[in-house]
């Protein structure tokens, strides 16, 4: 091996390492996530376009998910991984993004000074969440 091929694959190496060490690299290296879909309503009406933030009570990352035109939603992990770690979750639920300037148009129960609570089971969870704007 020259002097440039074993440079480019020290480099290599260190590079694959280091990512590894940055995300990770395997599914073993995650934990144990529940699937999490649901439909947020505001006054009895679909709220389309909310984000749904759950933060695990313990370790963990928030997951969160963005509610379609018919107020679904399904929570990711990660970009491309879905689901929520297992257990209590504090959920914060807002309207307020860059799209619409950061317009709030739900109450500060429901993101800011939220006390919703949502358990994520192993396996499929539906949690839907009624809201009021009064």
């Amino acid at each position: 091996m020259n002097t440039v091929s074993r440079k480019n694959f020290l480099f290599g190496g260190a590079f694959v390492w280091l990512a590894c060490a940055v995300i990770g690299c395997s599914e073993s290296d995650r934990p144990t996530l529940g699937m999490v879909v649901g439909t947020v309503t505001l006054d009895g009406q679909p709220l389309p376009q909310a984000c749904v933030l759950f933060t695990p009570a313990g370790p963990g990352r928030t997951s969160q998910g963005t509610t379609d035109t018919a107020g679904r939603y399904a929570l990711l992990y990660l970009r491309d991984i879905a689901g929520a770690n297992l257990g209590e979750h504090a959920v914060r639920i807002t309207t307020a993004s860059e799209d619409n300037g950061g317009k709030e148009s739900l109450p500060t129960c429901y993101h800011q000074d939220s006390e919703l609570i949502a358990t994520v089971n192993s396996g499929s969870n539906t949690l839907d969440f009624i809201l009021e704007s009064q």
